[in-house]
């Protein structure tokens, strides 16, 4: 499948689904499953790498990321939606 044909899929242009992609930007939660739902594939499987950091490094990554939006509700909700879209 082309960037094109995915992007048309998810409703967003093919420079945007590079961008994800690479790293650059990162996707909304609802295009987000879109993305899964054009891949076939579980949201979560958009997550799996190869060679991941051990768990516990990772989970101190992410509570370290998460400290830094403590004051701000509205990322936090978001992260939170997030989240929930995933499990």
């Amino acid at each position: 499948m082309t960037h094109e044909n995915l992007a048309e899929l998810v409703g967003v242009d093919a420079t945007s689904i590079s961008s994800v992609e690479t790293g650059k930007y990162f996707v909304s939660a609802e295009n987000l499953l879109k993305l899964s739902e054009a891949l076939e594939v579980d949201v979560c499987e958009l997550f799996h790498f190869e060679n991941l950091e051990s768990k516990e490094k990772t989970y101190k990554e992410i509570l370290n990321i998460l400290a830094i939006f403590k004051e701000d509700s509205m990322k936090l909700n978001a992260i939170k939606n997030f989240l929930k879209a995933l499990v």
